[in-house]
């Protein structure tokens, strides 16, 4: 039976009190105009893939520092926080603890959960974590840092520190690192100068799509921290282009799509109505069962015929799984076989996602390079989360996922972009690229952005309307798809075949046909 209260006794009554008593404390207790930056994630996300949002390996900051499974990294932290603190040759590490509990109000304001945790406490972590960060994205030789390897000399999970660096509940604020720098040097060299260039480099080099080249370095500290600074890197400022809503775009690609739909479905409703009036004729009942006699007898046929009418029992006996709403666009090799569009990398330099584009006079469809590695699928994961959390209403980046996604149907999609250099695949097959966009958008809501909708409404309107796509898929649907249609022209060949025996029984064909010849 479900507990009625949280309390069980009167005592925790008193300490629940006390408890809210702090909260409000402290957060009326100063006015700080910090905008929360570092979320949990939420449940409804976290579900599809709890690991991808999880540090692995290293905790940081006050969400995950002291988790027991993620503890045993902690001396390596301070290895590598006091290897840092020495070079600096200034403050012992409690003094610069000292000096930055002044900032542990604003270092609160940063999460949007509640910390509860001592103030010295919360500072202690902070200024480990953020020195061990520092170094761990300065240091330019990781393989011979001494903290990051084993007693045989081996990196230990340099890859997972990477991906966990990158995690959004693993975020130390940008403001820490200024802070840290400053009480250090009486001069911000290395903030002024180095450390936004370290920054952006370390997103470079990270990062699964390609970055802006022009991304200015005195911008990098009005982002909140890692994770933001990479978004806004892959994100271009392009209000007027990507944010504003086109309400007849999205509706206009639907429109589009369902009125082929239907077109298809009222010619498929004709010929059922033609078949079934055709069937209840015992002439062509009789030629239906003559024509599956000779399938049948043929052993090549009989084998192909006996598959499909094991498929299609198959089918129908099974549930029909839930299909994951995905955006509207034909895939990659429908589009690129059928319709022959041709698949082309953007700029190998500078292709963001802006250089998206579908040229429908060259029928050339332009992707940005995407680099798809271990690290991958968690920082696009925490990509999408982050935008969803401090985005209202357009999600860029999530819609350039759901774009790939959409194209993405089959191994074969993914291996036609891998060779045409669009898709960088450092995983073990096309297959994992599939998997690894699937579950990207069965945890993405569609979302809508203007540059995005009209292109794909563009391309919508250059496959559906043109003519080698509408023959295709009358052909797939009812020759392909239907052995009811094949069934009744093999009887009708059939028919043919006997009248001409038949005929031919009664007169002398060659006969007939050699007088024709002369004559």
């Amino acid at each position: 039976m479900a507990k009625s209260s949280i309390f069980d006794s009167r005592s925790h009554e008193e300490q629940w009190i006390n408890h809210i008593k702090k909260i409000v404390e402290e957060e009326v207790k100063v006015d700080i105009e910090v905008p929360v930056c570092i979320f949990n994630i939420p449940a409804t996300l976290a579900s599809f893939k709890p690991e991808a949002y999880k540090p692995q390996l290293m905790g940081l900051g006050p969400y995950h520092h002291c988790d027991p499974d993620l503890y045993d990294m902690e001396r390596y932290k301070l290895a590598a926080a006091t290897q840092l603190q020495k070079q600096f040759k200034t403050l012992e590490f409690e003094q610069l603890v000292d000096k930055l509990m002044e900032f542990e109000y604003t270092v609160r304001a940063c999460y949007h959960k509640y910390l509860d945790i001592e103030g010295n406490t919360l500072m202690w972590i902070m200024a480990i974590d953020g020195l061990f960060l520092l170094e761990f994205l300065t240091n330019k030789d990781d393989s011979e840092a001494a903290y990051l390897v084993d007693s045989a000399g081996r990196k230990l999970y340099h890859d997972s520190i990477l991906t966990d660096v990158m995690l959004l509940e693993n975020q130390i604020p940008f403001f820490l690192f200024s802070k840290i720098i400053s009480i250090q040097y009486s001069q911000d060299d290395l903030h002024d100068n180095c450390l936004p260039s370290i920054l952006t480099t370390f997103c470079h080099s990270i990062s699964p799509v390609k970055l802006k080249k022009d991304f200015p370095l005195t911008g990098v500290f009005d982002r909140s921290h890692l994770l933001d600074l990479l978004y806004h890197m892959i994100v271009p400022e392009l209000a007027d282009q990507f944010t504003q809503e086109a309400p007849a775009t999205q509706k206009s690609v639907t429109e589009s799509k369902s009125s082929q739909q239907a077109d298809s479905a009222n010619s498929y409703q004709i010929f059922t109505t033609l078949w079934e009036i055709l069937s209840s004729l015992k002439i062509i009942k009789k030629i239906a069962d003559n024509a599956k006699k000779i399938i049948t007898g043929v052993p090549a046929l009989s084998f192909l015929a006996a598959k499909a009418e094991e498929s299609i029992k198959s089918e129908n006996s099974q549930p029909k799984p839930v299909q994951v709403e995905k955006i509207m666009i034909p895939s990659a090799s429908n589009l690129s076989k059928i319709a022959g569009v041709e698949f082309c990398p953007s700029s190998p330099t500078s292709g963001d996602i802006s250089t998206i584009k579908f040229d429908e006079k060259e029928k050339k469809f332009y992707l940005p390079i995407i680099t798809l590695n271990v690290h991958s699928e968690a920082i696009i994961r925490n990509l999408i989360a982050y935008e969803a959390l401090t985005v209202s209403d357009y999600l860029v980046f999530a819609r350039y996922t759901e774009l790939l996604d959409g194209i993405i149907d089959t191994a074969e999609d993914a291996k036609l972009l891998r060779e045409k250099k669009i898709i960088v695949n450092k995983l073990k097959s096309d297959d994992e690229v599939l998997q690894l966009f699937d579950g990207i958008g069965k945890s993405v809501r569609l979302t809508n952005a203007l540059y995005f909708d009209k292109m794909i409404e563009d391309v919508n309107k250059f496959f559906y309307n043109s003519r080698r796509v509408r023959i295709y898929s009358g052909m797939r649907k009812y020759v392909f798809g239907s052995w009811k249609i094949l069934t009744f022209f093999a009887g009708i060949l059939l028919l043919l075949l006997t009248g001409l025996q038949s005929f031919c029984s009664v007169y002398t064909c060659p006969d007939m046909i050699n007088s024709a010849v002369h004559n």
